[in-house]
C-alpha cells in the first residue's frame, strides 16, 4: 500500500473497520456452524441487496450522476437504502466520486489507482488525504439544485450516525427478534453483510482500475478504468467501469442486453411502474463511435 509520509492514520475509520471485520468474520464462522436461523441468513441476503443497490442505484447513479429522475418518496427510499451500507453520507460519497471522475489516476483522486491496488481498495479510507479539505463539498453542488434533494441530503448529513445505527444495526436486530435470533440479526445481517458490501464497492475502485487484472478498455483509454463482467457479478453491474468512465451519465453501466447489470434493471422497472423518469441513455451511435475511436488507436 503506497502512502505519503504526510498522511496520518484515520484512527476512527481504522478502529471501526477492524471491529466490523472481526464481528463480521465471526458471523460467517457462526453461520457455517449453524448458529443462526435460516430466516436470519435470508435477512442477511436481503440486507445485502438493499444496501448494495442503495449504493449503486442511489448514491452512485442517482445522487452522483443523476442518470434518472425520481420523486420525493423514491429519493427518501434510496437515501435509507444507501445509509444501511455505512459508506458515509451522500454529501461525502458524492463529493469523493465526482472528484474521482474529474481527476482519475491523478493527485486529488480520492481512490487513486496509481498509488497501488491496496490504497485504491481500502487505504484511502484508513489514511487522511492531506489534499482534501475537510467539509469541502463543492464537488457535490448539484445536490443543491433541487430544494427537496438538498433538504434530504442535509438531513441525512446532520443525523447520519443515528440513521446508520438505526437502519444498519437496530432494524436487522429487531427484525430477527421476530423469530428469536436478535444476535444473528445484528452480527450476520448487520456486520457480516456489511463487510461484504464494503469490499463489493471497493472492488470498483481497485480491481476495475487494476492494470494487472487485464486490459478491457473498449470505450476509452483516457484512464485506467476497465470493464469486467466478473466484477459486475458481485457489484450489481458496476463492473463495466470503462463504459461508465466514458459515459458517466448513462443509467446503465452495461449498455447491452446481455450485460449483467441488475442496477440498470432496477432503474428500468422503477421507470415502468412510474417511480422513475427521464432515464439518461447514451445513443447507440455514440457508443459505437467511441468503440471505433479506441480501435483506431490500437
Amino acid at each position: 500500500m503506497v502512502t505519503s509520509r504526510k498522511e496520518k492514520l484515520y484512527l476512527q475509520n481504522a478502529v471501526f473497520m477492524l471491529v466490523a471485520h472481526i464481528v463480521g468474520f465471526y458471523g460467517f464462522y457462526a453461520a457455517v456452524l449453524g448458529q443462526w436461523k435460516r430466516e436470519t441468513l435470508i435477512l442477511g441476503a436481503v440486507m445485502f441487496c438493499v444496501s448494495g443497490l442503495g449504493i449503486t442505484v442511489g448514491y452512485h447513479r442517482y445522487f452522483t450522476h443523476r442518470s434518472f429522475k425520481c420523486g420525493k418518496v423514491m429519493q427518501t427510499i434510496l437515501m435509507i437504502c444507501g445509509t444501511t451500507a455505512i459508506q458515509n453520507t451522500i454529501k461525502v460519497w458524492v463529493s469523493g466520486h465526482v472528484l474521482h471522475h474529474q481527476k482519475t489516476d491523478k493527485e486529488g483522486d480520492p481512490y487513486n489507482a496509481a498509488r497501488g491496488f491496496w490504497y485504491s481498495h481500502i487505504g484511502w479510507i484508513l489514511f487522511k488525504d492531506p489534499h482534501r479539505k475537510k467539509g469541502d463539498f463543492s464537488a457535490a453542488n448539484h445536490l443543491t439544485e433541487d430544494s427537496w434533494t438538498a433538504r434530504l441530503v442535509n438531513f441525512q448529513h446532520g443525523h447520519y450516525l443515528a440513521l446508520a445505527i438505526f437502519f444498519s444495526g437496530i432494524v436487522p436486530t429487531l427484525t430477527a427478534s421476530l423469530w428469536g435470533d436478535p444476535l444473528g440479526g445484528l452480527v450476520f445481517a448487520g456486520f457480516s453483510r456489511l463487510i461484504v458490501v464494503w469490499h463489493m464497492t471497493f472492488c470498483i475502485n481497485s480491481i476495475a482500475h487494476w492494470k494487472h487484472w487485464g486490459s478491457c478498455q473498449p470505450y476509452t483509454r483516457a484512464n485506467s478504468a476497465q470493464d469486467s463482467w466478473v466484477v459486475s457479478l458481485v457489484t450489481f453491474g458496476e463492473g463495466y467501469h470503462n463504459y461508465h468512465h466514458a459515459f458517466p451519465g448513462d443509467y446503465r453501466n452495461g449498455p447491452y442486453w446481455y450485460n449483467f447489470d441488475p442496477s440498470k434493471w432496477v432503474i428500468f422497472w422503477l421507470f415502468r411502474i412510474g417511480l422513475a423518469n427521464d432515464l439518461n441513455r447514451v445513443p447507440k451511435e455514440r457508443i459505437e463511435r467511441a468503440r471505433r475511436a479506441v480501435l483506431l488507436t490500437s
